[in-house]
């Protein structure tokens, strides 16, 4: 009987020392994969962020070319307009009592023009990159009105 109890206290050692093991491997396991998830999220994040930065720098560049062009457009149309006051300045020296009121009309028309391009790129200097494309639109749409009228 002695024997029976010492077998069966012997196993249940074992057992139990088998069973603490791996429950220690286990638990170092465990750890392990929630370390590295852990640094894998840290790694996701810095990756997002970096991602995000470069995102907000590859507007910003967009939104600079954008005001370049659109600073070239503007001074081209009012470039244009200048030379469209020139002639109504020539053509009212050389008109008639009624031409000239007509080419006075004309070139205050002009002038208007050219103020309105001209308090748009001084709104532009000041456009937040948030409000870039709706001012921008609004921008080329005055540009293609100066355009078509000089073409009339």
């Amino acid at each position: 009987m002695k024997k029976i109890t010492w077998i069966v206290a012997s196993m249940l050692l074992v057992g139990s020392l088998s069973l603490t093991s791996c429950s220690d491997k286990t638990k170092d396991s465990a750890q392990e994969t929630v370390d590295e998830a852990k640094n894998d999220m840290d790694e996701n994040v810095a990756d997002a962020k970096a991602d995000i930065k470069e995102a907000g720098q590859d507007f910003k560049a967009k939104v600079k070319e954008d005001k370049d062009e659109l600073k070239k457009d503007i001074d081209d149309a009012i470039g244009k307009l200048d030379r469209k006051i020139e002639e109504a300045d020539a053509k009212m020296e050389k008109a008639a009592d009624k031409e000239k009121a007509k080419w006075r009309d004309r070139k205050k028309e002009l002038n208007a023009e050219k103020e309105e391009l001209q308090a748009s790129w001084k709104k532009a200097e000041n456009e937040t990159a948030e409000e870039w494309d709706e001012f921008k639109a609004n921008t080329k749409e005055k540009i293609a009105k100066v355009k078509a009228d000089l073409n009339d």
